[in-house]
């Protein structure tokens, strides 16, 4: 864990009080101290990293933005969080992670929906509740608001890796007070603002973006807040330790294993099919929380058969226990098969998995006798030969 000043980790303690709780060993450092570093003799030397140093403009002892980013390649996670000062070496960071973090000095603002702390009213400490759905990276339901102040991001519509995970208000908007307004205005607004982005790549790794630092702090996650009139406390707490959880893959965890498949009737798995067997596909998917696996229950689970092209695309049922199945009749198509599950689910790890099987056609004492289709070829050649025999009798033995 990064910190802008080793000496300010005393404002951060509860949140690490609930990343210890939850199994992790937190090391904290000052972003500058001059014996940093991840990994040594190509060995990674921890499995997450936090970055709570809006301000760093480099970093102390072997890390720098490239070491950071092959830490992700290799399948770590990180978080990030930053707040309006945020320095360019923090947004080049954020924009490798695909989010576009507005520019420095500008802050989030909020004219409706802001809280009062301390008795000191600031649109800028905005009561957030435009979460996700998706359970399992912020938890909740919460009825309690999320305390929020800092810089807004942008995040691509077309990007399949990252999710919005907190949003700002309708009535929010992104402005930095020492310039002046343009005309007409052109302002981050709305939804449009990302004040929380998760990313999630396709190794797996996870990262999270949160345009404020302070939301992690001490003040925030026990403070007791005025929203609209009443007294309440925060949701601070619950949803940032949750969303931690997430990151470094305490929660939303897939592992699928014993892939098997064969044909019904049969439990011994072939080394290949004929077209038109009857076969059954089968994988183990279990979702690990805490350490501890439990069986995963979706209905949008599904499986390819391919070649080239899918010839069989169906979902997969599941019992329930973890097991997901599916039965089918192998095309009537002969080649190399290969199984092929691509399964994304938002919030949940990515489940890839291949398996090639060859399909080939019937051999030639396997096919049918005396196909019932063919009747009418039987009885044209019956027939024939049985017009010759009478017309060679009629020809031989009449005078």
């Amino acid at each position: 864990m990064l910190l802008q000043n080793a000496n300010t980790a005393e404002r951060f303690t509860s949140f690490v009080d609930g990343l210890s709780a939850a199994g992790f060993t937190v090391d904290i450092k000052g972003y500058k101290d001059s014996g940093l570093k991840l990994r040594e003799y190509g060995t990674w030397l921890y499995d997450h990293l936090i970055l709570f140093a809006p301000k760093a403009e480099g970093f102390g002892g072997s890390i720098d933005q490239q070491t950071i980013l092959d830490f992700v390649d290799s399948g770590h996670n990180v978080l990030l969080g930053v707040n309006s000062d945020v320095s360019e070496t923090m947004r080049s960071l954020a924009a490798e992670f695909g989010v576009d973090l507005d520019d420095r000095g500008t802050k989030v603002y909020d004219h409706f929906h802001y809280a009062t702390l301390d008795g000191k009213e600031d649109p800028t400490l905005i009561a957030a509740t435009d979460l996700v759905d998706a359970p399992v990276i912020v938890g909740g339901p919460y009825k309690e608001p999320i305390l929020f102040r800092g810089v807004a991001a942008v995040v691509s519509p077309d990007s399949e890796l990252a999710t919005v995970v907190l949003s700002a208000p309708a009535t929010a908007y992104s402005h930095d007070p020492k310039k002046a307004m343009l005309e007409p205005p052109s302002l981050m607004a709305g939804a449009a603002a990302s004040l929380i982005t998760a990313v999630q790549a396709r190794n797996n790794a996870r990262m999270v973006v949160a345009g404020s630092v302070e939301m992690f702090s001490n003040n925030f996650l026990g403070a007791t807040v005025t929203v609209g009139g009443k007294s309440t406390t925060t949701a601070n707490k619950d949803f940032v330790n949750t969303l931690a959880r997430w990151t470094f893959q305490d929660r939303g965890v897939l592992v699928a294993s014993n892939l098997r498949h064969h044909l019904l009737g049969s439990e011994d798995q072939p080394w290949g099919y004929r077209v038109n067997d009857d076969v059954e596909f089968l994988v183990d998917v279990m979702e690990v929380e805490g350490g501890v696996s439990k069986p995963y229950k979706a209905d949008d689970v599904q499986v390819e058969f391919i070649m080239l092209n899918p010839y069989v695309r169906q979902p997969l049922t599941h019992d329930g226990a973890g097991t997901f199945s599916l039965r089918f009749k192998v095309p009537d198509v002969y080649g190399v098969f290969k199984y092929f599950v691509d399964y994304s689910h938002r919030g949940y790890s990515y489940i890839k998995l291949t398996h090639q099987v060859p399909v080939r056609p019937f051999k030639h004492n396997e096919y049918e006798r005396f196909l019932v289709c063919a009747y009418p070829y039987y009885a044209s050649a019956l027939s024939m030969m049985a017009g010759f025999f009478v017309l060679g009798f009629y020809f031989l033995y009449n005078k």
